[in-house]
Formats: C-alpha cells, sequence, structure tokens
C-alpha cells in the first residue's frame, strides 16, 4: 500500500492550524510544517532569484512569495527524503472536505502515473462547487471521473490554474522540481503549474475542488485574501445588479468557452497535432 506523507503548511505564531484541525477527520493526520516567515523581506537574492521571476512575470516578487515559494521546497525536500511514496500537501487556510482522502485514495490507485495534482478551486466559496460567477480554467469534458462528481483532467489551453491550498504530488514528481533547482535558486510562484509541465513534471488538477476556505490567508500587498477581493466583485448596488451577478449569462459562457477550448486542445494533442 502506497505511504502518504500529509503537510499543513503554516506561519508560526501567525497560522490558523486551529481552524485547519477544526473540521475533524479529514484533518486529523496533517503534519504543521512551518512556513519560511519573510514578512520582514530578510529572504536574499541568493536565495531566491528574483532576476528569473521578473523574466516570467515580469515584476518583483512580493516578500510573501519569496517566502511561499521557498516552503513549498522546503516540504518537497523533506518529503523526498522520507520513506513515502506521495505527499498531500495543505496551506492553513483551508477546510478539507470530507471527500478528500477517498478522492485522493482513488487517484492514486488509478493513475499512478500522475505527478502532481492541484485538489483545490482558488475561486469557489465551497467544496465541490464550481463558481460560475468568475472566469478561470475548466477540464476538458473529455476528463475522466476519479469519484463522484470529481473529475482529474491535465492542464489545457492558456488559461492558468492557480493556487497551492491542496495538492497532491508523487515522490518522481517532487524529485523533477527538486532537480530543477540544484546549484540554483528557485525564482517564480509555488503555483507556477504551467512551468511544472514544461519541466517534464505530469500536472494534472481535479474539479471540483476538495476544500472551503477559512478565508484569512493573505499574500498580496493589498492586505485583503482572494476571498474577499472574490467577494467584492460579486457584490451589486441593486437589486437587478445582485441578480445579474448570480445568474452570471455572459461568465457562464466563458466559462463554457473555457471547457470547450480545453476539449478541443485535449483531441489535437491525442491526434499528436500540434496546439
Amino acid at each position: 500500500m502506497a505511504k502518504i506523507l500529509k503537510y499543513v503548511l503554516g506561519l508560526d505564531g501567525a497560522n490558523r492550524f486551529e481552524s485547519f484541525y477544526s473540521v475533524g477527520v479529514p484533518a486529523k493526520d496533517f503534519v504543521p510544517y512551518s512556513a519560511v516567515d519573510n514578512r520582514d523581506n530578510h529572504v536574499t537574492d541568493e536565495e531566491f532569484d528574483v532576476e528569473l521571476f521578473r523574466s516570467r512575470w515580469h515584476r518583483d516578487p512580493t516578500p510573501a512569495e519569496r517566502g511561499c515559494m521557498l516552503s513549498h521546497v522546503k516540504m518537497w525536500e523533506d518529503f523526498v527524503a522520507s520513506d513515502a511514496d506521495w505527499a498531500l500537501i495543505a496551506e492553513d487556510d483551508v477546510l478539507i472536505s470530507p471527500d478528500a482522502e477517498v478522492v485522493v485514495n482513488a487517484i492514486i490507485t488509478k493513475y499512478p502515473q500522475v505527478q502532481l495534482v492541484n485538489l483545490c478551486d482558488a475561486c469557489s466559496f465551497k467544496a465541490g462547487t464550481m463558481n460560475p460567477r468568475v472566469e478561470y480554467i475548466r477540464l476538458s469534458l473529455l476528463s475522466p471521473f476519479v469519484h463522484g462528481k470529481c473529475r482529474m483532467g491535465k492542464l489545457y489551453g492558456s488559461t492558468r490554474l492557480g493556487c497551492t491550498g491542496l495538492y497532491l504530488i508523487s515522490r518522481s514528481g517532487a524529485e523533477l522540481l527538486l532537480k530543477q533547482f540544484e546549484n540554483k535558486a528557485p525564482g517564480t510562484v509555488a503555483d507556477d503549474y504551467k512551468l511544472y509541465q514544461q519541466w517534464g513534471v505530469d500536472v494534472r488538477f481535479v474539479q471540483p475542488g476538495l476544500c472551503d476556505w477559512e478565508g484569512s490567508s493573505v499574500i498580496l500587498d493589498s492586505g485583503k485574501s482572494h476571498l474577499e477581493m472574490l467577494a467584492e466583485n460579486q457584490k451589486g448596488s441593486s437589486a437587478l445588479d445582485r441578480v445579474r451577478i448570480a445568474l452570471a449569462p455572459k461568465m457562464r459562457l466563458v466559462n463554457a468557452k473555457n471547457a470547450l477550448d480545453a476539449t478541443l486542445d485535449e483531441v489535437k494533442q491525442r491526434l499528436g497535432k500540434p496546439k
């Protein structure tokens, strides 16, 4: 039977571990892991490749982004140094769904070749749901069901997959990622899945996501959490505005197109044609 290490990443002295563990059984086997606290911006350019970051993202990294990336790299190193086959990594602002364990076990059993699977939905407010009011990456319609209504597929198209709130990584996937940092510092965001894919890592994602959000995790200079900003964008000044936002007809069409584009890209790849 495959051995799985479970980590929950958080800042010492400013963490939300208590909230993370409040869901009970789904979170009970996760071991707290101290994040790199870079709120004082002490991480040096020798530890984090700022030039590489600028070349990829056309801006300077925030202190939080530097600390977040280094935290995940350190967890991958800890995992590879163990005898485990897989690592399930969470951040302390997520609330794990009861469905997470069965979905993870189904992935490991049915698709042991996968190397990294994003299991969260950064744009949804609730586990097991998709947010129709926000444009974001959608699975190909050919993606298989792994358990219940949860499907898993690869990254297709240009829409970005974001967030490291909850993901599954294999030993070979972690080794491939760490190989990129031999004798050099990391220089991107922790959820740069497109880059990981370019490095040869088999990256996939599950929808709907498998966690709710505690909501107070802040990585942006604005001081607002991602969910706070989502909520602000989904408020209307009138009853008609609120109805229009709730129904989101234009955004539903955009996301339907995203799913269709992903499906067409997958068909082209299966047929061996370039995108």
